[in-house]
């Protein structure tokens, strides 16, 4: 017969603030720490999935030629600074599928596995496209 195991109360937060939060195998559960990550992936997805969708700068409102800059209706105000939009996009990206990529990980095996990630790859699809 197994015995109730007394709680294990962690130490004071006050003494070592970092090392307090941090996922300790005794204390916090696996289920606790996978949830977690759910949520913050979840989370990145939303953040860069709108942030694709509504570049920062928004977007041009009009075509016109300016200058040296070529204004065209619905395109990211930030394209026009080449390299700041590569490494906005490039960076957006990586956030994206890598959240993507660990929301995937922590569903496998899950109740309405498929229908998850038939949404997840429409998703995918969708900041592709």
């Amino acid at each position: 017969m197994e015995t109730e195991r007394e709680p294990i109360i962690p130490e004071d937060p006050s003494k070592n603030f970092y090392k307090y939060y941090r996922f300790k195998l005794g204390r916090d559960t696996p289920s606790d720490a996978r949830n977690t990550i759910l949520v913050v992936a979840v989370l990145i997805v939303a953040l860069t999935f709108q942030a694709a969708v509504n570049p920062p700068g928004g977007v041009w409102q009009d075509t016109e030629q300016k200058g040296n800059i070529t204004k065209v209706a619905g395109k990211a105000v930030l394209g026009s600074a080449k390299s700041s939009y590569i490494t906005f996009v490039f960076a957006n990206t990586l956030a994206f599928s890598s959240a993507s990529q660990a929301i995937l990980y922590l569903v496998l095996d899950c109740p309405f596995q498929t229908e998850i990630l038939i949404a997840i790859y429409a998703t995918n699809f969708s900041y592709g496209a």
